[in-house]
């Protein structure tokens, strides 16, 4: 079996059980995005160990447990869940965990201790960290974004629209780079990732946000939705770079073999590690000039 009839075979299953666990919300989806966390957790540090760096794990996996177990805690608050008295407590959280990395290492007596916490705190903000802007979408009213949705509860159909777009956006991409894909992108992380790719992944992504976004949530402004599908169309790109320099820099080709044909969890995450927490930016800073767009039509 070829590795793309693997892939798509796998995407034809995992596919609609994404959709089922961020419809059904809650602790099931807080706590599936725990798992995967996890998951990319312990690749992100494989990859590390090629570097002659040993991070802590025992630390980060408590740490990480911890840190999200504080976030999908304060998003079953009365919204806004950002107020002071959470903020404070995932910061500290965060604090807490880099001295607790800091303090093990003493008694640790492994060479490379700079290394070492340099890369257990980098695995937790990079993945626990952008991982959690999942979970505080998932928590968002749905009047942070319009009065009406036709998917799930509260940012049900917002994750749900992330999702398709960043898959819309390595679809279109790959296609796209396949049929015309001449100037490459950048060579020297991605060989074959080429601009003609970069920009139909973009454009791919773009038309799937907007027309999600007309599906799932009616009210969304349209010049938002467009924006928003831009931003993942360009951040979804560098997010998957950004992993591809640390696996080049690591000699692997893929993460783990965790998902058949796809690689492990941080192949498959490594756009939404860039794009959850950027977008997760904008819904919070464009949220103020929501209501005074609705004007009652698309």
């Amino acid at each position: 079996m070829s590795n793309l009839v693997t892939r798509v075979l796998v995407g034809l299953v995992g596919i609609p059980v994404i959709i089922g666990i961020v419809w059904f919300g809650g602790y099931v989806f807080n706590g599936t995005i725990m798992v995967l966390s996890w998951l990319a957790l312990r690749e992100f540090y494989m990859l590390a160990e090629s570097k002659h760096a040993a991070a802590n794990r025992s630390i980060a996996y408590v740490w990480s447990i911890v840190l999200q177990g504080v976030v999908a805690y304060a998003t079953t608050t009365e919204w806004p869940w950002w107020n002071d008295t959470w903020l404070m407590l995932i910061m500290g959280a965060f604090v807490l965990g880099t001295l607790a990395t800091l303090v093990a290492e003493l008694w640790r007596e492994r060479e490379n201790s700079l290394l070492n916490t340099a890369i257990t705190v980098m695995g937790v903000a990079y993945v626990t960290v952008s991982m959690s802007a999942l979970m505080l979408m998932h928590a968002m009213p749905v009047s942070a974004f319009g009065d009406v949705t036709t998917f799930g509860v509260n940012g049900a159909a917002l994750v749900l629209t992330t999702f398709v777009s960043v898959w819309a956006a390595d679809t279109v991409a790959y296609f796209v780079g396949m049929a015309i894909g001449k100037h490459k992108l950048f060579p020297r992380v991605s060989p074959k990732k080429s601009w003609e790719g970069a920009i139909g992944g973009g454009l791919g992504a773009t038309a799937a946000f907007a027309g999600m976004s007309a599906l799932v949530m009616p009210s969304y402004p349209t010049m938002l939705a467009v924006i928003a599908g831009l931003i993942v169309g360009v951040a979804g790109p560098i997010g998957d770079l950004m992993e591809s320099l640390l696996k080049r820099d690591a000699a692997i080709k893929d993460s783990s073999s965790v998902i058949p044909g796809h690689g492990g969890v941080l192949d498959r995450f490594d756009s939404m590690l860039l794009v959850a927490p950027v977008l997760l930016a904008y819904m919070l800073i464009s949220m103020p000039f929501v209501w005074p767009l609705l004007s009652g039509q698309r």
